[in-house]
């Protein structure tokens, strides 16, 4: 709404043992953009225009948002950030996210846990679909195991994979039983989508793919019209929605091959927002006149990793080394603006919710370490580790991250001073995530944003198991082991205890070697208000917080 961020899709998927934390495509994805766009789609400004209400106040009949390119209507088979903008409006879930990011029912009327491997949701009734069939239990036990079956090879499956079984046991009321615990299963519920059953079992294949007609359907305040590929998601009201689906009649997702593309249509009014202002052209954005950006704080990483399998990253000092040779505060001030802080973590301080007591959280943070640019210090360590007289390696980027690029170009110009070429590298998208998933690269680079808002998110993925979102390969038995405390715990301050030891004892192996925690910026039009932006937004109903002034 999320290297989309893959385990969608297992770019950067999931390592069976710790599946309650793996790195999805989505997170993945919407990590590494910043701002959430990825995939480079033709047919730019072809779509019909944005918004003509009456521009002073009142309803607005058309609201035209950007984005770039959606696979398909479905999250089983296009779990990117990108197809939140249409999903999150139309198609609804079980529970959402409020302006404070605290789980609230959406599709459920409630939901408890009365044990560790319970979890009941009474569904809401008399709820309908966009054509008027009525929401049934049997359709959340249906979108449910719909994750769980390999025919349709989901790309968040591994959401589910602690899932023992799903019953309808009371009229309206579906219970789910898990084989383990999970502290993140009730967030799950925000990206599952509820489709009714026959619906979706009818088009097989063909659910959620463009074509000549509509096929999704949900129970969303807005019904999609039409989806053409690489082009436009048309969204109309959903008058059979059970409550005020909003001031507009109409919302166009335009669908653009690049952000400039997107932002000259935001110049030229074509679009009226979008969630992907990236952070480096945020001052051109601010720029374009009537329009407003809005910030949030990051909960987003960017990151290098080191294979700590292979020579000469095996060796600490020659990571020590590359972390000293990189001046992460000036490229945050002058590369991003100052919309992002250096990182020391892989888990941005936002990410812990309320699980950790803000002293606390400072407290851990102040004790992980901090690397700023010291060329002495790089010239001690690699003098201290197994390729003192220096060597060489490559290293690629997409081009999509053009920021990343002129940071590793800056690192490379001072790996320089101790005998270190580094070579810098910009490859398609599908090339660098096609070299990922081949797991032969000796250092390169990512970027996680979050599936929900745990602390845990990323840290299954990346530094456990032997899973592709290992992409350190990092083996560490003991940091496994609080991984498995943390998953079965009760007990949020043990749960608590045992991150904040994996952190104190992942983070000066280094790993990886962390940039920056971006922020999420978003922009609009001055003629509209978006209240309560989160990072999360595409696990909200979106829609909700955007008035015409």
């Amino acid at each position: 709404m999320s290297d989309p961020r893959q385990t969608r899709s297992q770019v950067g998927g999931s390592s069976g043992l710790f599946a309650a934390t793996p790195v999805s495509r989505r997170t993945l994805l919407r990590g590494a953009v910043l701002g959430g766009a990825f995939v480079a789609m033709p047919n730019l400004l072809a779509a019909c225009g944005s918004s003509d209400g009456d521009g002073g106040g009142g309803e607005a009949a058309t609201l035209g948002w950007g984005t770039t390119g959606i696979r398909a209507l479905d999250y089983a088979h296009s779990y990117d950030t990108q197809t939140g903008v249409p999903i999150a409006i139309s198609v609804e879930s079980l529970l959402t996210f409020d302006a404070d990011l605290k789980l609230v029912p959406l599709l459920a009327e409630s939901w408890e846990q009365p044990d560790p491997l319970t979890y009941v949701f009474k569904v809401r009734s008399g709820v309908q679909y966009w054509d008027g069939t009525e929401l049934t239990a049997e359709d959340v036990v249906f979108s449910i195991q719909r994750h769980l079956d390999p025919a349709v090879a989901s790309e968040m499956g591994y959401a589910f994979e602690a899932v023992e079984s799903v019953e309808e046991t009371a009229d309206l009321e579906v219970t789910v039983t898990l084989s383990r615990p999970d502290p993140f299963f009730a967030s799950v519920q925000t990206f599952t989508s509820i489709t009714p059953k026959a619906f979706t079992e009818d088009l097989g294949d063909d659910f959620g793919t463009p074509g000549d007609t509509v096929r999704t359907m949900g129970t969303g305040p807005y019904k999609i019209t039409d989806f053409r590929a690489d082009d436009l998601v048309t969204l109309e009201r959903n008058e059979n929605y059970r409550g005020d689906p909003g001031p507009f009649e109409r919302i166009n997702v335009k669908l653009f091959t690049d952000l400039q593309t997107m932002q000259l249509a935001m110049r030229s009014g074509d679009i009226d927002g979008t969630f992907q202002v990236p952070l480096p052209a945020v001052r051109q954005w601010d720029d374009i006149e009537g329009t407003t950006t809005i910030s949030a704080p990051g909960l987003n990483i960017t990151s290098m990793f080191f294979n700590v399998t292979q020579p000469p990253f095996d060796d600490i000092n020659v990571r020590r080394a590359f972390a000293y040779c990189i001046d992460r505060q000036g490229l945050v001030d002058d590369l991003l603006g100052g919309q992002a802080t250096v990182a020391n973590s892989i888990v941005p301080p936002a990410q812990w919710g309320a699980l950790l007591p803000q002293d606390e959280l400072d407290a851990l943070y102040a004790e992980l370490p901090q690397f700023s640019l010291d060329i002495e210090e790089a010239k001690k360590a690699i003098a201290a580790s197994a390729v003192p007289d220096g060597f060489s390696v490559a290293i690629q980027y997409p081009s999509i991250l053009a920021e990343v690029g002129k940071a590793l170009l800056s690192m490379s110009e001072n790996l320089k001073e101790i005998n270190v070429q580094l070579e810098v590298k910009e490859v398609p998208p599908p090339q660098w995530f096609a070299d990922l998933d081949a797991e032969t690269l000796p250092i390169g680079v990512i970027g996680l944003a979050p599936d929900y808002l745990d602390p845990a998110n990323f840290i299954g993925g990346t530094y456990t198991g032997d899973g592709p979102g290992n992409r350190a390969n990092y083996l560490n038995p003991e940091v496994d082991a609080l991984m498995l405390e943390q998953q079965s715990a009760t007990d949020p301050a043990v749960r608590a205890e045992a991150i904040a030891e994996i952190l104190r004892l992942v983070e000066p192996d280094l790993p990886y070697l962390h940039f920056w925690w971006p922020d999420s910026v978003m922009a609009i039009r001055e003629t509209f208000t978006y209240t309560g932006f989160t990072p999360l937004w595409y696990n909200q109903v979106w829609s909700e917080n955007v008035t015409t002034d």
